[in-house]
């Protein structure tokens, strides 16, 4: 007689990540009351909302000086998460070449950031610093949804968005203060300028964007990031 037939073990499913608790909670993040109500766009139809609610917090500043419009959303959930790594796609990155050339001094031999390339960004670190910090929590708060859209695009599914901006922020926090002036060489097969110190120029995006604002700029955007932090953390910044 023939055996039975077997029937077939039914296909594993795949699990679906569990989502790991969010460290600083969204909803416990504080805005300011009279935020507008009306549904959000979808993320792809974002780029106009987004950038009016980024403007209407910029005064005396022209805000396509600094950023990209398109995609705005996406490139600076991409480039946040970018910062505490070494590269990032061109393409992908949210803020536009600072205008000017970058200016470099000679000394005894050697080449060095000038001081006077520290310059370039007054205008950017000014308008930053003077962002009205829970005006600009309270917009993101408002467009986390797409935020963390864009995040699921790039990022741990079973992280949140806010996390990592924490995380990133610190990372900035903790950036070295570096004495003296900076040594440059030309890089290798580019028309560009990289730091000497082989340890400096294998730093990360944020830590080399620091250094090059120049240690005035630098203390300031850090007291601003610490601000910032304070309240997308609802606890007291670390430092």
């Amino acid at each position: 007689a023939p055996a039975p037939a077997v029937a077939p073990a039914p296909a594993p499913v795949a699990e679906a990540p569990v989502p790991t608790p969010a460290e600083h909670p969204i909803e416990q993040v504080p805005v300011l009351p009279g935020e507008p109500t009306e549904p959000l766009p979808a993320l792809e139809d974002s780029d106009a909302s987004a950038w009016a609610a980024l403007s209407a917090l910029v005064e005396g500043g022209d805000l396509a000086t600094w950023l990209v419009p398109e995609f705005l959303v996406q490139r600076l959930v991409t480039t946040i998460d970018h910062l505490p790594r070494r590269e990032i796609p061109r393409q992908a990155y949210v803020a536009r070449p600072v205008a000017g050339t970058l200016v470099v001094a000679e000394s005894g031999g050697g080449r060095y950031l000038d001081a006077a390339n520290f310059a370039r960004y007054d205008a950017a670190v000014k308008t930053f610093e003077a962002l009205d910090s829970r005006r600009l929590v309270s917009a993101y708060v408002r467009f986390y949804p797409l935020f963390q859209q864009a995040w699921r695009e790039v990022g741990p599914p079973d992280r949140a968005f806010n996390d990592r901006l924490v995380e990133v922020i610190d990372h900035l926090l903790a950036a070295p203060e570096l004495p003296g002036p900076l040594a440059l060489v030309p890089a290798e097969g580019k028309p560009r300028w990289e730091f000497a110190d082989p340890r400096l120029e294998q730093a990360s995006i944020g830590h080399k964007a620091l250094w090059r604002l120049g240690p005035d700029h630098a203390v300031r955007v850090k007291a601003k990031l610490a601000e910032l932090r304070a309240l997308l953390a609802a606890q007291r910044p670390v430092g």
